[in-house]
This record gives structure tokens, sequence and C-alpha cells, in this order.
């Protein structure tokens, strides 16, 4: 199971990272508009961070 995630602070830097990004490029003041955008951030920095790590870790193994 431990080989399947990356570490959660992986997840934490590039998730703050994006979504500091996301509010440079789109800046919004209502905090309902900020939610959509942030979980859109959250899911899809979360599935890529996972794919590369998941690829990196396969191609070291073989």
């Amino acid at each position: 199971m431990k080989d399947r995630w990356a570490p959660w602070w992986v997840y934490v830097i590039a998730i703050a990272g994006a979504n500091y990004l996301r509010q440079v490029i789109v800046p919004t003041g209502e905090t309902a508009v900020d939610v959509a955008p942030f979980a859109a951030v959250v899911v899809v920095v979360a599935v890529v961070v996972t794919v590369v790590f998941r690829a990196t870790r396969a191609s070291r193994s073989r």
C-alpha cells in the first residue's frame, strides 16, 4: 500500500503551488466562487502527482 501513493507532503506542496498560480491567473474575491476552482485544482493535482509517482516507481522496479 505504501508504494501506491506519494508522500503526503508532495501533495500539499503541489496543491498549494497550483492553487497559488490559479489565484494569480484567475483572481476571484468571493468565497463561493473560489470553492469550485480550488476543488478542481485539488483533484487534478492529486491525479497528476499519483500518476507521475506510480510511473516513476514502476520504471525503477524494472
